[in-house]
């Protein structure tokens, strides 16, 4: 699975498991998180952004707290990202995290077996 990664302070890992997605539906309640990726459907103001990363953040970092969030967040606006772009990250770890957006499976490859004295060389 790709990784998320906000690179704030040092990089950090975006991952929204259990206990994430529990908080941002007590947070957030009735609110369907999965269309964070559309943007005709997507309710969220910017500022909700703060709590969904600061979420996605704390399994690393359990003494994090919301305002150190904003406050690495804005440390990077207009250095490494834009809103748009935070809040496009965390759409897609989210999204990507509740499984709504199918992993690439790897290609497996299948080369015919050959049956014993057929050659696959043509004879002159």
């Amino acid at each position: 699975m790709q990784d998320y990664i906000l690179n704030l302070d040092k990089p950090r890992k975006l991952k929204f498991g259990f206990k994430a997605t529990r908080l941002i539906n007590e947070k957030f309640k009735g609110r369907n998180l999965t269309e964070l990726k559309d943007e005709e459907k997507v309710e969220f103001v910017q500022e909700e952004f703060v709590f969904l990363a600061w979420v996605g953040l704390t399994w690393e970092d359990p003494e994090l707290k919301e305002e150190d969030v904003e406050r690495l967040l804005d440390l990077n606006i207009g250095e490494e990202y834009s809103q748009t772009d935070i809040a496009n990250i965390i759409a897609e770890a989210i999204t990507a995290h509740s499984g709504v957006v199918p992993v690439k499976k790897k290609v497996v490859k299948t080369i015919p077996s050959e049956k014993p004295g057929k050659s696959r060389s043509k004879s002159a």
